[in-house]
Order: structure tokens, then C-alpha cells, then sequence
């Protein structure tokens, strides 16, 4: 796992880093979710408040990075379902910072499959709209299945492998 100290990079006043996330840090996301995550988030499953989801989803796997005292994503990898939201806070970055959030984000990735010595797959859903998630993925390697499947609410998703 890396530590606070490697995982910590400044960016002018601010720092952009991982911390393991609190119920809080679940609760801020979960209020100020990205447009695209927020759009993939409904589009999975219609009736669901992000406020009610994401306090289930804490375990010993979930994260959080922070750019100064500010969430700017959580995620978790329970079981091998790896998941990974960011919030409004993504979009205030400079080109520089994200650069430095993608880094940090990479380094974690490593991390778990350094730490996954059973071989669970890591694996999860993205809906085939949220180009942005779609390209990061791409950016961190990951593979996606040849098709699509429909959600519960109707929507086109592509199941991806990290």
C-alpha cells in the first residue's frame, strides 16, 4: 500500500492525495457526484439515491483522494468489484492537477494488484455514454467485453477488466 507520504503531491496551496475514506468523505461524494458518474449512477438502476448507497459500500478497501481538505473521488475494491466515482471538484482541476489525480490513481491501481496475491478479478460495469470514465479506464488498461449488456434501468453498459 502506499503511504500518505508517497501518495501526496503538491499542487500550489493544495495537495492531491490518498487517504482510506471515512462515512463523510462517502457522504460528500455522494452529494456532489461528477455529471458523468451521476449519469452512470441512474442509469444503472432507476429509484436509488447515491446518499443511501455509498455509506454501504465502506469497507477496508475504500479510499478516498483529496485535493486539499476537498473530496475529489472514493472507491473501493471489495470481493474484486472495483469501483471508483469522482465528484464536481475533478472539473476545477488544471491540466497539471489532473495529471498529478491520474498519477495518484495509477499508483493505487498498482497497489491492489500487487496486493490481489488470490487473482480475483477486478472487474466492474461503465456505462458506454461516460466517455470520460470510458478513456480513463482505457488510460489505466483496462479491457472491455466485445458487447454491451443492458441495465436494470435500460441502458447500454460494457463490463470492463482492470
Amino acid at each position: 500500500m502506499t503511504s500518505i507520504k508517497t501518495a501526496c503531491l503538491a499542487v500550489g496551496d493544495a495537495q492531491i492525495y490518498k487517504v482510506k475514506a471515512t462515512l463523510a468523505d462517502l457522504h460528500v461524494a455522494a452529494d456532489d457526484l461528477s455529471a458523468g458518474d451521476l449519469s452512470d449512477f441512474h442509469s444503472m438502476q432507476t429509484g436509488r439515491d447515491p446518499a443511501e448507497v455509498f455509506p454501504k459500500a465502506i469497507d477496508e478497501t475504500t479510499h478516498a483522494i483529496k485535493f486539499g481538505s476537498r473530496v475529489l473521488a472514493v472507491g473501493g475494491h471489495a470481493g474484486g468489484g472495483i469501483w471508483f466515482v469522482t465528484t464536481n471538484v475533478v472539473t476545477e482541476l488544471s491540466k497539471a492537477e489532473r495529471y498529478r489525480f491520474y498519477r495518484i490513481l495509477k499508483s493505487h491501481l498498482e497497489d491492489i494488484k500487487r496486493g490481489n496475491s488470490s487473482g480475483v478479478a477486478l472487474t466492474n460495469y461503465v456505462a458506454v455514454s461516460n466517455r470520460a470514465h470510458v478513456r480513463l479506464l482505457e488510460v489505466l488498461g483496462a479491457t472491455f467485453q466485445a458487447d454491451h449488456a443492458m441495465s436494470p434501468a435500460g441502458f447500454p453498459f460494457k463490463q470492463f477488466w482492470l
